[in-house]
């Protein structure tokens, strides 16, 4: 707006809402933008009409309540921002929105003194709520705008209900006003009283904030992150052996997706003997380890959340630069991380009590122990929070862990080690083990001193670590652990109560978030035929706005897929797609990396290849159905059942859907991704994966081999051993 051809204009405008903390400083910043400008702009004035949901999503992030929670202290900060507009009404043009007489006169009052022209101001009041309102004001000889929701019905109506709510609440003005309070109430000069901080609820387990990125200072220390590792890159990571970093003979690169050309770091792949080295380092350290109490366990795996905490910033630029996340979703990844760790560690403590069945003459103790060696073998897609979480829940439980990550995220878990060694933990206790899968990570789920194995990625690869640790080898003598996550094909249902705006958003954001490489993407969009058309089109214009590419770029909200192979693979799923059903999007994307733009198809039947297989990218499958008993049949239609969508305002959809969706985590009115560590446990069914939802309470237990012991405690007298003494 400072640009020579937009200078000069003054239709336009911005909304100010009082009720929000910080809304007085952005009106000191708009004044001073508006006298460099010189063409005067609106500033439209009104109390605020979301403050429910201002304190949920505050609640749910953990962020200071952005919103004040007296009405009282709202109409305090309303009258001073009327007062500062109308001075400086030179360079902005208030419009002063409210149904409050008290509000208006006082906007009136202020003009006089000030002297302020008739027409340098305005009043607006809604269409059949403030009539009688907006009469006097016209009589008082003021300009008063009458303004009123325009479009279909079933928004326009949710938008009056929703101002018929605030208005009947006890502490609007209108309804006091009905009650016939006594006018000195009702013009009285707003003031504060008691407590004006919301408590919120209280929490079991209360999980880290995520970054706030509207927060100046805190974007800059992520710019400054940012750079800082990007001065760090071409780096050689070596694999981590009983504590010691040791040379390979094999040096792989790991790139950065958005510049396929920008080499991230040198990665040492172990071989098969050092596979060997470092799993007799964990059979040897696992003799103390396991008689380590759970506490001083818990606490290492603490601290190694603290110093993630620390790191935050930094973690997240290397996540954005390894694998092409941009840095918002990074950041929530490392919250996940560090929730990982605290949670796990008050888990610990609390399994590590066990159970007490005594009775009279007996105790009966039933507790648990570690199992022994533990492989992780981690995904790129969540390298931080995923490699985290797997690999503290089987250290705290007291397993000697080797981690093996995928090739393209290694410097990550490079990141990992390092802040668990810092964290305390000792050595061959955890080890870094990256390596072929096909070769050292086949060797380790074959070998006999493994004793579980935790895996997170394709199906495929799943299936075969599931066949191949069902084998007992020479010289096992027990039977492995496997916990899976394999994936899905996760399909949102829209149903034609829903409400469109929601669902378009949600879909938007659950289809492309991180290219669709989230394990728990939508992928397909199963729409009730009443409203099929109306959703697609404007499901493709939202996507339109998506903006593609690198992801070290505030303005990325889509980046790249993770490596050439996958981009090949993409590619070709689009092809064939073309083949069976009608492409409605597909954008462009750039050329310098392993881009693939977000794209959607319409008329997918449930049996075409898109409707079946997990592609893992940008591409989503629109589907028509005529009943939800359709939509829900062929939402449950793969061989699938990790997450799930439902947008709809049918209480009997919803109820329906609790019973017969099949999937391990349905979200209802809401995006479909993000698992929040305990508050969502995480994990599907059928071929997504085997074995307890990660972040809930019954995680650990795979870990851990449960044990009784019973024991006669009536009185047989005391026998001491000859030579004991």
């Amino acid at each position: 707006m400072l640009e020579e051809e937009f200078r000069n204009r003054s239709d336009i405008g911005v909304t100010l809402q009082a009720y929000l903390r910080d809304s007085k400083q952005d009106l000191h910043d708009l004044i001073s933008w508006a006298k460099q400008r010189g063409t005067p702009i609106t500033i439209r004035l009104v109390k605020g009409a979301y403050w429910d949901q201002e304190t949920i999503k505050s609640e749910q992030n953990h962020w200071p309540q952005p919103v004040y929670n007296q009405k009282s202290a709202t109409d305090v900060n309303y009258e001073e921002m009327t007062q500062l507009l109308l001075e400086n009404h030179q360079y902005l043009y208030a419009a002063i929105g409210s149904h409050n007489v008290r509000s208006q006169a006082r906007a009136i009052a202020i003009a006089e003194t000030l002297k302020v022209p008739s027409r340098a101001f305005e009043m607006q009041v809604l269409y059949g709520m403030g009539d009688q309102l907006a009469k006097a004001l016209v009589k008082t000889g003021h300009r008063v705008r009458v303004y009123a929701p325009y479009g279909n019905l079933l928004p326009g109506m949710a938008y009056l209900i929703r101002r018929l709510l605030e208005n009947t609440a006890n502490s609007s003005f209108l309804r006091q006003n009905l009650e016939e309070r006594p006018i000195e109430d009702l013009i009285a000069s707003p003031t504060l009283s008691g407590n004006t901080e919301r408590i919120a609820q209280k929490e079991s387990f209360v999980n880290v904030p995520d970054t706030d990125y509207s927060r100046e200072v805190l974007r800059d220390k992520a710019e400054k992150a940012l750079a800082k590792v990007k001065d760090s890159l071409g780096k050689t990571y070596l694999p981590l052996i009983n504590g010691e970093y040791v040379q390979t003979d094999v040096i792989v690169e790991s790139v950065n997706p958005s510049k396929s050309s920008e080499v991230v770091g040198q990665i040492g792949l172990i071989s098969v003997s050092q596979a060997e080295q470092a799993l007799n380092a964990a059979r040897e350290a696992f003799k103390d380890w396991k008689k380590t109490p759970a506490t001083e366990r818990a606490r290492i795996i603490r601290k190694a959340g603290d110093l993630m905490e620390e790191r935050r910033h930094e973690l997240s630029a290397w996540i954005c630069v390894e694998v092409g996340k941009v840095l918002q979703q990074a950041d929530a990844e490392v919250s996940e991380a560090i929730d990982f760790c605290r949670y796990y560690a008050d888990e610990m403590e609390r399994l590590d009590k066990g159970y007490n069945y005594d009775v009279a003459g007996e105790t009966n103790r039933y507790h648990y122990q570690p199992r022994g060696i533990a492989l992780v073998i981690s995904p790129w897609n969540f390298p931080f929070a995923i490699s985290t979480g797997m690999t503290v829940a089987a250290l705290v439980t007291g397993n000697c862990t080797l981690l093996k990550p995928a090739e393209t995220s290694t410097v990550i878990a490079a990141k990992i080690a390092e802040i668990l060694v810092d964290a305390g933990i000792p050595k061959g206790v955890f080890q870094l083990v990256p390596g072929k899968g096909s070769k050292v990570g086949a060797y380790m789920v074959n070998h006999p001193d493994v004793h579980l194995i935790a895996f997170t990625g394709s199906r495929e690869v799943g299936c075969r670590i599931y066949a191949d640790a069902a084998i007992l080898q020479p010289g096992q003598k027990h039977l492995k652990r496997v916990i899976a996550e394999m994936g899905g094909k996760n399909a949102i249902i829209v149903d034609e109560s829903s409400d469109l705006d929601q669902a378009v958003a949600g879909a938007v954001f659950s289809a492309f978030g991180y290219s669709g490489q989230k394990c728990s993407a939508a992928s397909r969009i199963i729409v009730l035929d009443p409203v099929y058309d109306a959703f697609l089109e404007r499901f493709v214009e939202a996507t339109k706005s998506l903006n593609v590419g690198a992801t070290d770029q505030p303005s990325t909200q889509v980046g790249p897929v993770i490596d050439a192979t996958a981009q090949k693979r993409i590619l070709e799923y689009i092809e064939i797609a073309k083949q069976e059903s009608t492409l409605a999007l597909q954008m462009e994307a750039p050329d310098n990396g392993f881009y693939v733009g977000p794209t959607i198809f319409g008329d997918v039947l449930p049996n075409h290849t898109i409707a079946q297989e997990e592609i893992f990218g940008p591409v989503v499958a629109v589907m028509r159905v005529k009943s939800f008993a359709e939509a829900l049949g062929v939402a449950n239609g793969t061989d699938y059942a990790l997450t799930g969508g439902l947008y709809s305002r049918s209480p009997e959809h919803i109820e329906q859907a609790q019973k017969e969706f099949e999937v391990g985590n349905l979200y209802i009115n809401r995006t479909i991704t993000g698992a929040i560590v305990s508050r969502q446990p995480f994990g599907g069914f059928k071929l997504s994966g085997v074995g307890s939802k990660a972040g809930g309470p019954d995680y650990l237990l795979q870990f851990l081999e449960p044990r009784h012991i019973s024991e006669n405690i009536q009185r047989q007298g005391f026998a001491p051993i000859e030579g004991n003494e």
